[in-house]
């Protein structure tokens, strides 16, 4: 055991376990934190957001906590994954397109350049743990990688790995790599590897803070039945999906009931999010919505954020208050009582003033997604493109009606305003992978054979 871990045990066993009402304050035990993303589902299929799919252990999480309205990220996977992992937008990284390194060559997500999530967490005194889906390295190339970004441990599908068709499965019989020995496991459903690794992972630090990063296998395509649904597997690709979605609720259940059952419940902090629109279209407020995966409009960046920490966050919340993936490591720290580096270059704000409800909104004007040389900003009515189109999202969510030559003097001024701060951002950074100019004929070959039925990025 490290020597920080070592140091908040002794404090914990000297206060007696006493919960803390704070983050963390001076001389006392960080709450845990766990960062729960599921995979290629958004707003429209979460119960608590309107949708019509039934979520109740996610709907439970959100009365538990804090609901935000207002959440972004980048249209898809990898891309959202990174800025997560590092507070930074695309344009500082240079990930702004879907790049699967596994597949496609290249070192991908460099943790001497970027400091992430969990070297942070880790130099915070935290037992660190990775746990679902990768693909941002190339895990047999760099066998200690996932130790270099911080993660103590880990228990991954690594993504699709060139020359490796057993890496191509994630659920029956997933190809999943646990403390760094890779194996296709026979007869056993990837989601269940990783969540029972989760599970003991808390067990097993439950008298120390501990930091794990959730990444859900859940609900990517290719969609296969359940455990539950095996012997009578629902027939098509939607329902399908909607099965995989109930399933990750069931898995969001089994976790939050383990960290209550083991005395946990009020010091710790968890996270539920989704990574990008939804692959399949769902229903919010009894209103069709469209397929986001991969566009740069708001259905296709729009996700859940709830944040559940009884005593700490309030119960039962809503909060309108502008949020995308890079506030979430600032907001992390800050649960952990750890300032920001002064050599950082963090894009996001903390949210914990919010969730305190110390106040209702973010020092944010706007938030901001990009895909490619496509980059979009929003604030909480007006949403604007780097191709000049504008949309009123309070009245048009899926942007039927451009006002870019609209001349209402109040359209103008929002539609400049957002204008700046998208003129505002910077050049993007050069790409990180040596096979750039080829990803998007790469994608859209594998596109083409693994999705002939949806547009997914893998």
């Amino acid at each position: 055991m490290k020597l920080p871990k070592l140091r908040w045990v002794l404090l914990v066993w000297l206060a007696g376990g006493i919960s803390l009402s704070d983050a963390a304050p001076a001389g006392r035990r960080p709450p845990n934190q766990i960062v729960i993303l599921i995979d290629d589902v958004a707003r429209d299929w979460i119960g608590a957001y309107g949708a019509a799919a039934q979520t109740p252990n996610i709907d439970r999480l959100a009365s538990e906590g804090t609901r935000f309205t207002t959440a972004w990220c980048t249209p898809l996977c990898t891309p959202t994954r990174v800025s997560l992992l590092t507070g930074e937008y695309p344009f500082r990284t240079g990930w702004t397109v879907h790049y699967d390194v596994p597949r496609w060559g290249g070192r991908g997500l460099d943790p001497t350049r970027w400091k992430t999530l969990g070297q942070s967490m880790r130099a915070a005194g935290y037992a660190t743990a990775i746990a679902g889906k990768w693909q941002v390295n190339d895990l047999r190339a760099e066998p200690g990688i996932l130790n270099a970004h911080g993660f103590d441990e880990h228990c991954v599908w690594t993504g699709v790995e060139a020359g490796n068709p057993a890496s191509e499965k994630r659920y029956w019989d997933a190809f999943i790599q646990q403390n760094g020995e890779p194996r296709a496991r026979a007869g056993e459903f990837g989601p269940d590897v990783t969540q029972a690794f989760v599970i003991d992972f808390i067990r097993r630090h439950r008298t120390e803070p501990f930091f794990i990063y959730y990444p859900m296998i859940e609900a990517h395509a290719p969609n296969e039945p359940t455990p539950l649904t095996r012997a009578h597997p629902p027939k098509g690709e939607a329902a399908l999906f909607a099965d995989m979605v109930a399933y990750a609720d069931r898995q969001v259940g089994e976790l939050v009931r383990t960290v209550d059952q083991l005395g946990l419940r009020d010091d710790t902090v968890i996270f539920f999010a989704g990574d990008n629109g939804s692959s399949t279209g769902g229903e919010l407020a009894g209103r069709a919505v469209p397929m986001g995966k991969g566009r740069v409009n708001d259905v296709g960046v729009h996700v859940p954020l709830i944040v559940r920490a009884p005593g700490r966050v309030r119960a039962g919340a809503v909060s309108t208050a502008l949020t995308d993936f890079t506030d979430l490591l600032p907001t992390m720290l800050a649960i952990a009582g750890e300032p920001v580096p002064k050599d950082a270059k963090l894009d996001g704000r903390s949210l914990w003033p919010v969730l305190r409800g110390e106040e209702d909104q973010t020092p944010r004007e706007w938030i901001f997604t990009q895909y490619g040389s496509q980059r979009a900003v929003r604030d909480e009515r007006y949403y604007y493109d780097s191709e000049g189109a504008c949309y009123d999202l309070s009245v048009d969510p899926f942007q039927q009606r451009d006002l870019r030559d609209d001349s209402t003097p109040a359209v103008k001024a929002e539609r400049e305003k957002l204008r700046r701060a998208l003129a505002g951002r910077p050049a993007d950074a050069p790409v990180p992978f040596p096979e750039y100019a080829n990803a998007a004929r790469l994608l859209e070959e594998s596109i083409r054979r693994h999705h002939p039925h949806q547009h997914p990025e893998k």
